[in-house]
């Protein structure tokens, strides 16, 4: 009966958590897009960035630190309305957390930790996670690590605007004329 129970005990355990995923070079190339780099979101599918953002329009928020999940969140909401209201563009949105490569216990730790901490299935599916040399990614793309960005894809992986810090009136005026103008040439 011991066994039958460990087994079951194990297998809820196996169908709950999902892989460490893989610590990720970063390819640098054109400055003005995305870095090559890859990640898995927290329900465990593994991602080729920029190549797998899926939107014609990909709206990326990018954070170093735990605690800057709460400049991120500013941003959520208003992401969502700009996504229901813009349905011909085709906007995907994603969160991604940076963070130092790690061994495959401490990853398997963290991606757990913030699978078991975020319920919500589309959260999950939008935060990929990316364990990778911090430094030459903050140097790449031009950042500052006590910073949250927000950038703004092409399909194509190309830069077409970027802000740093939690949402406010005139930021999220600049995304929408970016949006419109993107419409409007397309």
């Amino acid at each position: 009966m011991k066994k039958i129970c460990l087994l079951i005990i194990l297998s809820f355990l196996s169908s709950c958590l999902i892989s460490a995923s893989q610590n990720s070079a970063i390819t640098p190339g054109d400055p003005s897009y995305f870095p090559l780099i890859t990640g898995a979101n927290l329900n465990g599918q593994n991602y080729n960035l920029p190549k797998d953002f899926s939107g014609k329009i990909n709206i990326v928020t990018i954070g170093f630190e735990r605690e800057h999940q709460i400049a991120i969140d500013t941003w959520i909401p208003q992401i969502q309305k700009l996504i229901e209201s813009n349905k011909t563009l085709s906007i995907k949105f994603y969160e991604l957390p940076v963070i130092y490569e790690l061994g495959t216990f401490s990853r398997a730790w963290i991606n757990n930790g913030m699978r078991i901490g975020i319920r919500d299935n589309e959260a999950r599916n939008r935060t990929i996670t990316i364990f990778t040399n911090r430094d030459k990614f903050i140097e790449i793309l031009k950042m500052k690590i006590d910073k949250i960005y927000l950038i703004v894809l092409d399909d194509n992986g190309k830069i077409l605007w970027r802000c740093e810090g939690e949402m406010t009136r005139e930021k999220l005026n600049l995304l929408q004329r970016i949006l419109q103008s993107y419409k409007i040439k397309n």
